[in-house]
């Protein structure tokens, strides 16, 4: 019994200490922490779409300079691209399944510091946009269609998805809007009446309550943007008030939501479903992920788009800084853009491996940026306070075209990390920590068991275990060699029993045995009691 209790000991102190060790690993790795978060109550915060008011520590250009040139550039910006067209302020760009780019923007409205009331309602007696504010351009930049006057009355996101459907976001209503291509050809086509055409285009679909913010199924506060999936299933990031992501079936029927909000850097180092104004969306389908623009936390988070679940998230305030306005995903690739802070970092765009976080490139048009706010792949930012749109081309092979000449990369460059990890250390100073970690607590696992045995041996040979042991086994097996047939012959001729030559005649009753008849080979055990005897 001391033996089995010293063993169960030993058992119990070993899964302790795996235990320890595997809650301090994820303590420092926030990948493993709580992925699901209870709501916080609806909250009426104002978020402009201007810099944040971050006081941390700051660092000059030259030091931001001597980080980024060391990042090979290979995107060169189409600076004649669209430059003759006018816009308002730029809030989204998408691409078409035919490669032309769609705009949205604002006309000759703005979002200021009196847009919205202190409960996030616009007031809708400002009307719609008499403008038009969606235009369709082919890849040469030049206009294919506008729509769009007096639909819309704050304009934020557009997705067009693999069908050619157009998915639009406006603020000021709180609402989602879906309209079908099928509308969208005829209208390209001319199909409507002049007069009444932008009134005859009509949303297929349309979600929330028109100029009513909420926080429950049928309503939105500021929603931001659409993800849509391949088989009609699509994701509203619900936006600069609640701070939530919900999925929803093609019907528009909500089968899935997640995510509660945090308040401007009060929580240093949020847990992975806290966002602070989640501003864009991205699907990678053959990854089966959601990429969220979480704008205010400055970081990428990518989720299971199946369930929501957490599986990755990408920042680095040295290099990107504390704001991410928009994210994109394309062949493996995660493209974003930056916005203006206190950090004094470059305004532009980087591209990241969406496996490993490394940031391959960055790009701008030869200058900052002023307030990028939107980003699509393959080849467009958008640029919201100047009211410009910029084209980039990017080069594949990691090669730079100028004229007729191509500039290489430096094929040694090792390109800089981009993940959570690599926070307070941008050369890979935690993964070396971690792996020292892991090592240091695997020698104590190993001393500790080693100790553990030792003290049970002492123990057991303290209190003579091993001998009373030894002893058991040996009489055991005394035990079954007594049992074999030949050593229990051997035992009885050794005792001189007597065998019974001749059997008594059973006619003569005189002589028969009345007692219950038995014999010792019914009973081994006890003739084998009379051998040991």
């Amino acid at each position: 019994m001391h033996l089995q209790h010293d063993i169960a000991c030993c058992i119990s102190f070993l899964f302790i200490l795996n235990l320890a060790k595997a809650d301090f690993q994820n303590y420092l790795n926030p990948q493993h922490r709580t992925n699901h978060l209870s709501d916080n109550k609806f909250s009426f915060s104002e978020y402009l779409e201007s810099s944040d008011n971050d006081e941390r520590d700051r660092t000059s250009i030259s030091q931001w300079d001597q980080i980024y040139q060391n990042i090979p550039k290979n995107i060169i910006w189409e600076s004649q691209w669209a430059n003759n067209i006018k816009f308002g302020q730029v809030s989204a760009v998408s691409i078409d399944p035919n490669g032309n780019i769609g705009i949205f923007h604002r006309g000759t409205r703005v979002w200021g510091s009196t847009t919205f009331d202190n409960e996030n309602t616009f007031d809708k007696e400002k009307g719609p946009i008499q403008e038009n504010t969606v235009i369709l351009l082919d890849k040469f930049g030049k206009k294919l269609l506008e729509w769009g006057a007096k639909k819309f009355y704050l304009p934020h996101g557009l997705t067009i998805d693999t069908h050619g459907n157009y998915w639009i976001t406006d603020v000021a209503l709180h609402q989602v809007f879906k309209f079908d291509n099928k509308d969208i050809t005829r209208l390209r086509k001319g199909e409507y009446n002049q007069e009444t055409m932008f009134s005859d285009l009509k949303p297929s679909l349309v979600l929330g309550e028109a100029f009513i913010p909420g926080n429950d199924d049928k309503r939105f506060c500021k929603p931001t943007a659409v993800a849509v999936e391949g088989n009609g299933d699509f994701f509203v990031s619900d936006g600069y008030c609640n701070s939530r992501i919900i999925k929803f079936n093609a019907k528009g029927e909500r089968i899935l939501k997640w995510g509660r909000t945090t308040y401007a850097y009060a929580e240093r180092d949020p847990v992975p479903n806290a966002f602070n104004v989640p501003h864009a969306l991205a699907l990678a389908s053959e990854l089966n992920l959601l990429f969220v623009a979480d704008r205010q936390n400055g970081r990428v988070v990518s989720f299971f788009a199946t369930n929501g679940t957490f599986y990755k998230e990408y920042k680095d305030f040295k290099r990107i800084g504390p704001l991410i306005y928009s994210v994109a995903y394309a062949k493996g690739r995660l493209y974003l853009i930056n916005n203006p802070s206190s950090y004094n970092i470059h305004v532009q765009g980087f591209v990241l491996d969406v496996n490993s976080g490394n940031i391959l490139f960055s790009f701008r048009p030869g200058r900052d940026m002023d307030s990028p706010h939107d980003i699509a792949v393959s080849e467009d930012v958008v640029e919201l306070n100047k009211k410009t749109v910029y084209k980039f081309l990017q080069n594949i092979n990691t090669s730079v075209q100028t004229g007729n000449s191509v500039v290489r990369t430096n094929p040694h460059h090792e390109p800089a990390p981009l993940t959570d990890s690599d926070m307070n250390n941008p050369t890979g100073g935690t993964t070396t920590a971690t792996l020292v970690l892991s090592l240091v607590t695997a020698a104590v696992i190993f001393i500790a068991l080693c100790v553990a045995i030792a003290a049970v041996l002492a123990r057991c040979q303290k209190r003579g275990c091993l001998l009373i042991m030894r002893k058991r086994m040996h009489w055991e097996a005394e035990r079954r060699e007594n049992f074999k047939l030949p050593n229990l012959l051997e035992n009885r001729r050794g005792k001189s029993f007597k065998i019974v030559e001749k059997r008594p005649n059973p006619r003569d009753f005189s002589k028969l045995n009345t007692e219950p008849e038995t014999s010792e080979d019914e009973y081994p055990e006890n003739s084998f009691a009379k051998v040991i005897s």
